[in-house]
Protein backbone atom coordinates (compact mmCIF):
# COMPACT_ATOMS: atom_id res chain seq x y z
CA UNK A 1 0.00 0.00 0.00
CA UNK A 2 2.82 2.41 0.58
CA UNK A 3 3.91 1.84 -2.88
CA UNK A 4 0.19 3.34 -4.45
CA UNK A 5 0.02 6.28 -2.30
CA UNK A 6 3.92 7.29 -3.07
CA UNK A 7 3.01 6.66 -7.10
CA UNK A 8 -0.40 8.85 -5.97
CA UNK A 9 2.13 11.70 -5.24
CA UNK A 10 2.52 11.76 -8.85
CA UNK A 11 -1.25 12.06 -9.73
CA UNK A 12 -1.39 9.17 -12.24
CA UNK A 13 -4.16 9.12 -14.42
CA UNK A 14 -4.22 5.25 -14.57
CA UNK A 15 -2.41 2.67 -11.73
CA UNK A 16 -1.42 -0.81 -12.66
CA UNK A 17 -1.42 -3.13 -9.88
CA UNK A 18 -0.05 -6.80 -10.07
CA UNK A 19 -1.78 -9.67 -8.50
CA UNK A 20 -0.44 -12.41 -8.19
CA UNK A 21 -3.28 -15.19 -8.25
CA UNK A 22 -1.90 -18.66 -8.50
CA UNK A 23 -1.07 -21.11 -5.77
CA UNK A 24 2.54 -20.65 -6.12
CA UNK A 25 2.98 -16.84 -6.39
CA UNK A 26 0.95 -16.56 -3.34
CA UNK A 27 2.31 -18.93 -1.07
CA UNK A 28 5.70 -19.18 -2.00
CA UNK A 29 6.42 -15.33 -3.64
CA UNK A 30 4.06 -13.76 -1.04
CA UNK A 31 3.67 -15.99 1.82
CA UNK A 32 0.53 -15.01 1.71
CA UNK A 33 -3.29 -17.34 1.58
CA UNK A 34 -5.95 -16.19 -1.15
CA UNK A 35 -8.16 -14.34 1.00
CA UNK A 36 -5.64 -12.14 1.96
CA UNK A 37 -4.58 -11.57 -0.87
CA UNK A 38 -8.12 -10.75 -2.73
CA UNK A 39 -8.71 -8.40 0.70
CA UNK A 40 -5.56 -6.55 -0.07
CA UNK A 41 -6.32 -6.09 -3.67
CA UNK A 42 -9.74 -4.86 -2.71
CA UNK A 43 -8.27 -2.32 -0.06
CA UNK A 44 -5.51 -1.11 -3.12
CA UNK A 45 -8.04 -0.96 -5.58
CA UNK A 46 -10.23 1.07 -3.05
CA UNK A 47 -7.08 3.14 -2.16
CA UNK A 48 -5.82 4.17 -5.97
CA UNK A 49 -9.54 5.21 -6.75
CA UNK A 50 -9.84 7.69 -3.98
CA UNK A 51 -7.61 9.60 -5.30
CA UNK A 52 -9.39 9.85 -8.62
CA UNK A 53 -6.82 7.38 -10.63
CA UNK A 54 -7.94 4.58 -12.82
CA UNK A 55 -7.16 1.21 -11.73
CA UNK A 56 -5.95 -1.57 -13.80
CA UNK A 57 -4.96 -4.83 -12.50
CA UNK A 58 -2.56 -7.61 -13.66
CA UNK A 59 -3.24 -11.35 -12.83
CA UNK A 60 0.38 -12.31 -12.33
CA UNK A 61 1.00 -16.12 -13.42
CA UNK A 62 -2.68 -16.75 -14.87
CA UNK A 63 -1.27 -19.58 -16.35
CA UNK A 64 -0.92 -21.46 -13.82
CA UNK A 65 -4.31 -20.35 -12.02
CA UNK A 66 -7.56 -22.15 -12.29
CA UNK A 67 -10.34 -21.34 -13.87
CA UNK A 68 -11.68 -20.73 -10.85
CA UNK A 69 -9.38 -19.02 -9.14
CA UNK A 70 -9.19 -16.76 -12.30
CA UNK A 71 -12.98 -15.81 -11.62
CA UNK A 72 -13.06 -15.27 -7.99
CA UNK A 73 -10.03 -12.76 -8.86
CA UNK A 74 -11.64 -11.33 -11.51
CA UNK A 75 -15.03 -10.87 -9.57
CA UNK A 76 -13.22 -9.32 -6.96
CA UNK A 77 -11.70 -6.77 -9.13
CA UNK A 78 -14.75 -5.82 -11.02
CA UNK A 79 -16.64 -5.31 -7.48
CA UNK A 80 -14.11 -2.84 -6.52
CA UNK A 81 -14.04 -1.10 -9.41
CA UNK A 82 -11.58 -2.39 -11.90
CA UNK A 83 -12.42 -2.51 -15.52
CA UNK A 84 -9.40 -3.57 -17.30
CA UNK A 85 -7.26 -6.47 -16.61
CA UNK A 86 -4.19 -8.37 -17.87
CA UNK A 87 -3.88 -11.74 -18.10
CA UNK A 88 -0.10 -12.50 -17.59
CA UNK A 89 1.13 -15.65 -19.09
CA UNK A 90 4.55 -14.91 -16.18
CA UNK A 91 6.54 -18.27 -17.09
CA UNK A 92 5.53 -18.51 -20.87
CA UNK A 93 3.34 -21.44 -20.40
CA UNK A 94 0.00 -20.81 -21.67
CA UNK A 95 -0.96 -23.05 -24.62
CA UNK A 96 -3.63 -21.06 -26.87
CA UNK A 97 -6.55 -23.24 -25.43
CA UNK A 98 -5.79 -21.99 -21.73
CA UNK A 99 -5.81 -18.17 -23.38
CA UNK A 100 -9.14 -18.97 -24.99
CA UNK A 101 -10.70 -19.96 -21.47
CA UNK A 102 -9.05 -17.58 -19.29
CA UNK A 103 -9.98 -14.39 -21.57
CA UNK A 104 -13.60 -16.04 -21.38
CA UNK A 105 -13.52 -16.14 -17.55
CA UNK A 106 -12.64 -12.45 -17.76
CA UNK A 107 -14.81 -11.33 -20.26
CA UNK A 108 -17.92 -12.81 -18.90
CA UNK A 109 -16.93 -11.02 -14.81
CA UNK A 110 -17.36 -8.27 -17.45
CA UNK A 111 -14.09 -7.01 -17.92
CA UNK A 112 -11.75 -5.22 -20.69
CA UNK A 113 -9.27 -7.97 -21.12
CA UNK A 114 -5.44 -7.33 -22.21
CA UNK A 115 -2.93 -9.59 -22.88
CA UNK A 116 0.72 -10.27 -21.65
CA UNK A 117 2.20 -13.19 -22.91
CA UNK A 118 5.94 -14.52 -23.11
CA UNK A 119 7.88 -16.32 -25.28
CA UNK A 120 9.48 -19.01 -23.16
CA UNK A 121 7.68 -21.65 -25.68
CA UNK A 122 8.06 -19.74 -28.88
CA UNK A 123 3.87 -19.16 -28.79
CA UNK A 124 3.74 -15.69 -27.68
CA UNK A 125 2.63 -14.31 -30.93
CA UNK A 126 0.28 -16.80 -31.64
CA UNK A 127 -1.19 -16.59 -27.49
CA UNK A 128 -2.08 -13.00 -28.07
CA UNK A 129 -3.69 -13.37 -31.44
CA UNK A 130 -6.03 -16.31 -29.91
CA UNK A 131 -6.34 -13.75 -26.67
CA UNK A 132 -7.41 -11.05 -29.53
CA UNK A 133 -9.52 -13.76 -31.03
CA UNK A 134 -11.86 -14.12 -27.99
CA UNK A 135 -12.00 -10.98 -26.69
CA UNK A 136 -8.93 -9.70 -25.51
CA UNK A 137 -8.90 -5.95 -26.79
CA UNK A 138 -5.23 -5.13 -25.88
CA UNK A 139 -1.77 -6.44 -26.76
CA UNK A 140 0.86 -5.60 -24.38
CA UNK A 141 3.62 -6.11 -26.62
CA UNK A 142 7.54 -5.13 -27.65
CA UNK A 143 10.16 -4.03 -30.24
CA UNK A 144 12.03 -6.67 -31.82
CA UNK A 145 10.81 -9.11 -28.93
CA UNK A 146 12.86 -8.17 -26.04
CA UNK A 147 11.54 -8.45 -22.92
CA UNK A 148 11.82 -10.77 -19.70
CA UNK A 149 13.28 -14.03 -19.96
CA UNK A 150 12.81 -15.43 -23.59
CA UNK A 151 11.19 -12.10 -24.26
CA UNK A 152 7.49 -11.12 -25.07
CA UNK A 153 5.46 -10.85 -28.07
CA UNK A 154 6.82 -8.94 -30.57
CA UNK A 155 4.66 -5.97 -31.96
CA UNK A 156 5.76 -6.13 -35.72
CA UNK A 157 5.08 -9.77 -35.40
CA UNK A 158 1.34 -8.77 -34.02
CA UNK A 159 1.06 -6.19 -36.28
CA UNK A 160 1.40 -8.00 -39.00
CA UNK A 161 -0.55 -11.62 -37.93
CA UNK A 162 -3.34 -8.95 -37.22
CA UNK A 163 -3.12 -7.48 -40.94
CA UNK A 164 -3.10 -10.92 -42.54
CA UNK A 165 -5.66 -12.68 -40.20
CA UNK A 166 -7.79 -9.32 -39.62
CA UNK A 167 -10.96 -10.50 -40.74
CA UNK A 168 -10.70 -13.74 -39.08
CA UNK A 169 -9.43 -12.28 -35.78
CA UNK A 170 -12.40 -9.19 -35.97
CA UNK A 171 -9.39 -6.73 -34.75
CA UNK A 172 -7.19 -3.85 -36.35
CA UNK A 173 -4.74 -1.01 -35.39
CA UNK A 174 -3.55 1.38 -37.01
CA UNK A 175 0.34 0.84 -36.10
CA UNK A 176 2.33 3.02 -38.85
CA UNK A 177 4.35 -0.57 -39.79
CA UNK A 178 6.72 2.31 -41.97
CA UNK A 179 8.35 3.30 -39.07
CA UNK A 180 8.92 -0.71 -38.03
CA UNK A 181 12.72 -0.62 -39.12
CA UNK A 182 13.21 2.82 -37.71
CA UNK A 183 12.32 1.83 -34.18
CA UNK A 184 13.97 -1.62 -34.39
CA UNK A 185 17.01 -0.02 -35.09
CA UNK A 186 16.96 2.09 -32.33
CA UNK A 187 16.16 -0.21 -29.99
CA UNK A 188 18.95 -2.62 -31.10
CA UNK A 189 21.56 0.31 -30.84
CA UNK A 190 20.52 1.17 -27.46
CA UNK A 191 20.62 -1.82 -26.66
CA UNK A 192 23.35 -4.03 -28.92
CA UNK A 193 21.21 -6.41 -29.42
Amino acid sequence: EADIRHSLDCAPHIIHLCCPISDRQIKEKLKSTRPLVLDLLRRCVALAASRGAEVTVGFEDASHATPDQLRQAALTARQAGVRRVRCSDTVGAYTPDQVWRAVRVLREAGLDVEIHAHNDLGMATALAMEGVKNGATQIECTINGLGERAGNTAMEEVVMAMRMHGEELDAHTDINTREFIKASRLVSSITGM
